[in-house]
């Protein structure tokens, strides 16, 4: 089956000189260069198959390439046949189908893909006597009848059938059914009645952002101007694109002034959300100066790592607040994303620096644990020995005494040659113990810094 590749520029193009239109309340010169360069990518990575690229735009970028040229709305459904998006519904459709229905539809299908608009009218009305109840073959019907054959009428009678019979099954298909016929009450004057379509879309699904946008809009030409501007405000927070699309569309017109101060509103509300985000950045930064000068108070020596987090942070506000200055909608949700991004590795880093310099006092702690170890276990019975016999032969040479009296002299000083021993290592002890008391003070210091 055709996948329309060439259709791929054609939405490039078209989105782009609408993006390029927004003004600066929506978007810097610099958000909308990024958002055409995100297009590009995002298109790219289709590989070139608009099948699938189409569908990454996303919803807010839909409804802009639907508002630029209503064709798109059926290159959607045809994509939608394509691809898996329907394959399921199709299945349980096909059921009850005798083998001659079925190849019937498929073939209806096909020409209508390949454009035989006049085959596959053909064969969807007979696949129509055979299943009244196929809202694929009867929303079909519908896109050839408005689309090619420009009988709006004939084009009313069958999206509104494919709606009906898909709600049951498929709440989706159904809104998109009653959002196509919303437009054909708009192109025929009857406005109220494609308030009425877009609204009971709404009904069905009221936090789909296709529904929500229509309705507001179709609201908005009947002058039901706070459910318009409420359901638009709803929309745009979902997908931010349509507010983009919005500021194009001329079925806003009625509620320009009331869709100004949404735009600024929403501006100015992302103001403030990511002055409070940069508060906290000021204060992160705040906790990691002050998480150095305790590591120079603990004698951390290393701080290379420390110095490179902190540099990161530093470039990822100087980055925020030159989203800030451009002060318009879009540069403000990418400052809150970046923000947000910027904080989250912020605090991780300051963390990990905090881990690194408690386990190089560990270390330090451990090591001092095991010379304590070897002090305890020692004997310094050498000590005592070597006292004991330098006492004796120095006794011996200032006054000669009985034997009696020189064993005595001899046990007196082993004794007071192995009391000197123990004294030694209780001082040892005591010195090694008290560096291990200055180790622990340290870690407690350090790791109640952590968050």
């Amino acid at each position: 089956m055709p996948i329309f590749p060439t259709e791929i520029q054609k939405v490039r193009k078209a989105i782009e000189t609408q993006v390029k239109r927004s003004d600066t309340v929506i978007a810097s010169n610099e958000a909308i260069a990024d958002m055409i360069s995100g297009l590009h990518n995002t298109l790219s990575e289709a590989h070139g198959t608009l099948t699938s690229s189409f569908s990454m735009l996303g919803e807010g970028l839909q409804e802009l390439c639907f508002y630029i040229d209503d064709g798109f709305r059926e290159l959607s459904y045809k994509l939608d046949l394509q691809n898996n998006t329907l394959q399921a519904i199709k299945e349980i459709l096909e059921r009850p189908l005798d083998t001659q229905a079925k190849e019937l539809r498929k073939r209806a299908e096909f020409a209508y893909l390949n454009g035989w608009m006049d085959e596959a009218e053909k064969d969807l009305l007979e696949s129509e006597k055979k299943n009244y109840q196929d809202f694929i073959a009867l929303h079909i019907l519908g896109n050839i009848y408005y689309h090619h054959k420009k009988n709006y009428q004939k084009a009313l009678e069958y999206y509104q059938k494919a709606a009906k019979y898909a709600a049951p099954q498929s709440k989706k298909n159904a809104c998109k059914a009653l959002l196509c016929a919303s437009k054909i009450y708009k192109e025929i004057g009857k406005v109220e009645d494609a308030y009425k379509s877009a609204r009971l879309a709404m009904n069905m699904l009221s936090d789909d952002t296709h529904n929500l946008y229509n309705y507001a809009a179709y609201a908005a030409m009947t002058r039901h101007t706070d459910e318009s501007i409420n359901c638009l405000r709803q929309a745009v927070l979902k997908d931010s694109i349509f507010l983009i699309t919005a500021d194009r569309d001329e079925r806003f017109s009625n509620v320009k002034q009331e869709k100004e101060k949404l735009k600024r509103n929403l501006r100015d509300e992302q103001r403030q959300i990511v002055e409070q985000l940069r508060k906290k950045l000021t204060s992160l930064r705040k906790d990691f100066k002050s998480a150095r000068d305790v590591a120079e108070e603990v004698r951390i020596t290393d701080l290379s790592q420390y110095i490179k987090d902190l540099g990161s942070l530093d470039a990822g506000i100087d980055g925020i607040d030159r989203l800030y200055v451009n002060n318009s909608y879009f540069d403000l949700l990418k400052a809150e994303r970046l923000a947000n991004d910027i904080y989250k590795k912020g605090v991780e880093a300051y963390n990990r620096n905090i881990e690194d310099w408690v386990k190089v006092k560990n270390n330090s702690l451990n090591t001092l644990k095991s010379e304590e170890h070897l002090i305890e276990n020692k004997t310094y019975s050498g000590w005592g020995w070597c006292v004991g016999i330098l006492m004796v032969i120095l006794f011996s040479q200032i006054d000669r005494q009985p034997v009696g009296y020189s064993v005595f002299l001899f046990l007196l000083a082993i004794g007071m040659g192995f009391f000197t021993s123990y004294i030694i290592k209780q001082i040892k002890l005591g010195a090694i113990r008290n560096e291990i008391e200055n180790e622990k003070n340290p870690i407690a210091r350090l790791s109640n810094l952590k968050k």
